[in-house]
């Protein structure tokens, strides 16, 4: 009997370790699964700013000609969840979406589609054109999607120069300044515009400061003052169309005390010398007579289109890359 207790005890024993080695192994292989499958602090993050994305905050539309328009203050979307940015203008630029796709028709008229990239989530969450710190004023939640805006530009740049060899960028907005007329920013202030016009040649200092340097730099026939207030000048191409611009031929710089827009972050972003084959402008197209309308949207895009094309025809013919 005595034998027979110890034999059972014997058992027993072996069998509560057997059991605390499985349960202890069934614990190590659980642990090491938690830390293959658990995500890192810096996906988790990356996980909830694209958990505030939505692809109907940015529309794009892929282009099949050398011109890429960003349209980044005419949104109008505004969802509760984000919070208003607390830094900077907040402004809404009206109906420059709605212009945007009108450009969009009258070049289809031509046979021809420029690449679009539209911001249809409002200004007061996110402003496409400061750089990302004043964009989102700090909050992450609109960090994926300022990225996202300019990843889009990006890829466009880089469709239309694999396919054209150039890029024409301009970065459309709107502005309700007194005179009304368009208002195209070329990164020079207005001494500088009335310093080029008045000048007899190529003033290289003030052209390395452009949103055309690319093109002065690369085209030793192209010149500054040409480019901006000459015959074939974007600006006074517009004027012709019956939309009055400055600088162009008429109107080549503002006035002493006139408000103008020089352009903005985009514009110096996206034709400067990290760019080398990109040119462009910020247009700052007034309210009433372009934008205020259906009917006005289409002139003005009709007169855009036919003025972009004579405008990129007078550059190919100038052109040396």
């Amino acid at each position: 009997m005595r034998k027979d207790f110890i034999f059972q005890t014997l058992v027993r024993k072996s069998m509560i370790l057997c059991l605390l080695s499985i349960t202890a192994l069934f614990q190590v292989q659980c642990s090491g699964s938690k830390n293959i499958t658990e995500p890192s602090h810096k996906e988790s993050e990356l996980s909830k700013r694209q958990a505030f994305f939505d692809d109907d905050w940015l529309e794009t539309v892929t282009g099949n000609m050398p011109l890429i328009i960003s349209a980044p203050h005419g949104g109008t979307i505004s969802p509760d969840a984000i919070g208003d940015r607390d830094c900077g203008t907040k402004v809404m630029d009206n109906n420059t979406a709605e212009l945007a796709f009108e450009i969009e028709n009258a070049f289809g008229q031509l046979g021809k589609k420029p690449y679009l990239i539209v911001a249809r989530l409002a200004r007061t969450k996110v402003d496409f054109n400061r750089d990302l710190e004043q964009a989102t004023c700090g909050n992450p939640q609109m960090e994926y999607t300022w990225k996202q805006y300019h990843k889009y530009i990006e890829e466009a740049i880089d469709a239309a120069i694999k396919e054209f060899g150039y890029a024409m960028y301009i970065d459309l907005h709107g502005q309700s300044h007194p005179v009304k007329r368009l208002e195209l920013g070329y990164l020079l202030r207005a001494p500088a515009l009335q310093k080029n016009y008045e000048s007899t040649g190529n003033d290289s200092e003030i052209g390395t400061r452009t949103s055309v340097q690319n093109l002065l730099e690369n085209n030793p026939k192209l010149i500054l003052k040409d480019l901006l207030t000459g015959e074939n000048a974007f600006g006074t191409l517009m004027e012709k169309s019956g939309f009055p611009a400055v600088p162009s031929l008429d109107d080549p710089h503002p006035k002493e005390g006139e408000p103008y827009f020089t352009g903005g972050y985009n514009t110096r972003r996206y034709t400067a010398s990290d760019h080398p084959k990109v040119f462009g402008m910020q247009i700052e197209a007034n309210f009433q007579g372009v934008r205020d309308s259906q009917e006005n949207r289409i002139k003005f895009a009709n007169a855009f289109a036919r003025s972009v094309n004579d405008y990129l025809t007078f550059i190919e013919s100038n052109w040396e890359y």
